[in-house]
């Protein structure tokens, strides 16, 4: 009987923790570490696999990587998100009753937790493949800092993945590529002609690449 590897696991000095793991993701679990009777906000995104991608029917993802790697890339994600400004502050409006916008006496962003993790192995559909999730006192900095930890881990934690199709064929590359181009549109490389497909904007590319 094949055993699974241990989860790999890093913790900053913040308390924030991210994970790479062949053990399938609990969103709920992941979500509920998070929480705190100081955090008036709770953001999660759960990413899963889908069966189609432009026209091909999957059937599975294998996702892997160099974890010694990718944990220490992902630990960085997780410290540079402490560094985020600290969102504009909004008003709102509930049932007519207006509410002042909070004030921060910091300039960075106000967090209380932060948690990332990466499935390892085999993803089929419907499988919960990446769970982030980030507390805060505010809904503001939670949705913030949950959107920006994902990007970042999508454009630089080295996670790699075999898509396989129902025609028998497959596609290797890193997470967030394919087999149409960048993003969904087809794209040259400057080193050659492989074309890759990602899941941020042409923009931040474009600026990893300057």
């Amino acid at each position: 009987m094949s055993t699974r590897p241990a989860p790999a696991i890093t913790t900053t000095v913040h308390g924030d923790v991210g994970v790479l793991t062949y053990e399938p993701l609990d969103p709920a679990a992941i979500e509920a570490s998070v929480r705190s009777t100081k955090a008036g906000a709770v953001v999660s995104f759960v990413g899963y696999t889908r069966d189609e991608f432009q026209g091909k029917r999957v059937t599975h993802l294998d996702y892997e990587c160099y974890i010694p790697l990718a944990l220490k890339t992902l630990h960085q994600v997780l410290l540079e998100a402490r560094q985020l400004p600290s969102p504009a502050p909004t008003s709102s409006a509930c049932f007519g009753h207006s509410h002042a916008p909070h004030s921060s006496s910091s300039s960075t962003i106000d967090l209380i937790s932060i948690t990332a993790h990466h499935l390892l192995g085999p993803s089929p559909p419907l499988t919960p493949s990446i769970v982030i999730s980030v507390a805060s006192p505010h809904r503001k900095e939670a949705f913030v800092a949950c959107e920006w930890v994902l990007e970042e881990v999508k454009k630089r934690v080295q996670v790699w993945k075999r898509e396989w199709y129902a025609d028998g064929t497959k596609f290797e590359g890193r997470d967030g590529e394919g087999v149409e181009g960048f993003g969904g549109r087809a794209r040259e490389e400057k080193e050659g002609s492989s074309k890759w497909k990602e899941n941020f904007p042409p923009s931040a590319r474009e600026i990893q690449e300057e």
